[in-house]
Order: C-alpha cells, then structure tokens, then sequence
C-alpha cells in the first residue's frame, strides 16, 4: 500500500510540475521575443486530429528542459496563435530529461515514465476534454538548445471516460521558451 501511495504521489507531483511548466511556458510565449513567423521567438506547429473530435490547424511550438529536485522535465507545447472559443494546445513530455534527435515510442504516463507523454487538449464552449495518448510515436528530427524541430503521431483516449478517442498528428519546429532553460 506505501509503494502505491508513493506513486500516486509521484504522478500527483509530476502533473503538477508539468501543468506550471506548461503555464510558463504559455505565459513565456505571449512575451517573448526573436524571429518566428507568429511572434519573435516562438517556432511553428501544425496538428491534425480526428475521432471524437476533430481540428486541424497551425500555432506556435515552444519547449523548454527544466529540473526541480530529481525530476528533469523536458516539454514541447504547440497552440494556436489565435484562441477562439473552440480551440486546442497539444503537450508532449518526457521526465527524464532533455531528448535528442531519434524516434521515441508515445506511452502512457505511467507511476515511473520512462518514454515520453502526449496530451491533446480540446476546448469547446467552455468544456475541456484532455485526451492522454495510449500510442504512438515522437520523431525529433533535430535538437540544439534553441530550437527541437520533428514530426508525431499518436492515438489517444480520454481519461475521464476511457472510451472517447481521437488520432492525432502533426509537425513542429519549436523554439527555446524566453526565459526557460533550454539545457
């Protein structure tokens, strides 16, 4: 029973690790400067997703690498530049660290992650539905510390239901958030 309650709060602290992380990175995004075609300094992403939901659309990519005790929290985050009253964002997290060019497999979060975790978020009047991958797969193409550029394709179900799903996939060429480490 301890080994479970120590997991369950493990994952407690990683989501809640990742939501601040996403919340810095989103607030980051609407201030930061440089040469992206939405905003100086902010890459370009583009998503597809079809199921229980559907959209498809371009925004902005940014990432970030942090660390906070012993969790290394490397995140990439694609959004609309414009939100409307039904919009989407898209997380992808691995914590365990900054991930290099390769082909990495999409898992479930799990008490001990140990491949990367999507994330599609779809917002409608108001209701947000969060779709958490079941499968799939991360291609990062290149990887410096300005900049994670790559391809991904993943299927995914709601949490909250376990039988709504949706396919999603898409591109990104995401830039260093200002003011988050990039190691």
């Amino acid at each position: 029973m301890g080994t479970m309650k120590r997991r369950s709060n493990e994952l407690v602290t990683r989501a809640r690790l990742a939501i601040a992380a996403s919340a810095l990175v989103c607030l980051t995004a609407a201030a930061c400067g440089g040469d992206g075609p939405f905003a100086p300094g902010i890459g370009s992403g583009s998503l597809t997703a079809s199921g229980a939901v559907s959209v498809s659309g371009t925004g902005l990519a940014i990432f970030q690498s942090i660390t906070s005790g012993t969790t290394s929290l490397f995140q990439i985050l694609i959004a609309p530049a414009n939100q409307t009253a039904t919009t989407w964002s898209l997380q992808i997290v691995n914590y365990s660290g900054r991930l290099a060019a390769g082909t990495y497999d999409l898992l479930p979060l799990s008490g001990t992650p140990t491949a990367p975790v999507a994330n599609f978020y779809y917002t409608s009047g108001g209701t947000i539905q969060v779709f958490s991958a079941t499968s799939g797969q991360l291609v990062i193409t290149s990887s410096s510390s300005s900049s994670v550029s790559g391809t991904f394709t993943f299927t995914a179900t709601d949490p909250n239901n376990g039988t709504s799903t949706v396919t999603a996939n898409g591109t990104f060429d995401a830039k260093c958030a200002a003011g988050a480490g990039c190691h």
